[in-house]
């Protein structure tokens, strides 16, 4: 249970980030959803990981 409380806390927060954000800011987000997408799932972990560590 707590750990579905915390699922929504996260997702409410990004919602919240999300109404502040300029119409190009989410045009840029949008792209790179798409791209990440498109990747393989393991190509997108990896280019994840390396951004988290840099």
């Amino acid at each position: 249970m707590e750990k579905e409380y915390q699922m929504t806390t996260v997702l409410k927060y990004v919602e919240i980030l999300d109404e502040d954000l300029s119409f190009k800011e989410k045009k840029i987000r949008d792209s790179v959803l798409r791209y990440i997408k498109r990747m393989k799932k393991s190509d997108a972990n990896a280019v994840f990981l390396e951004k988290l560590l840099a």
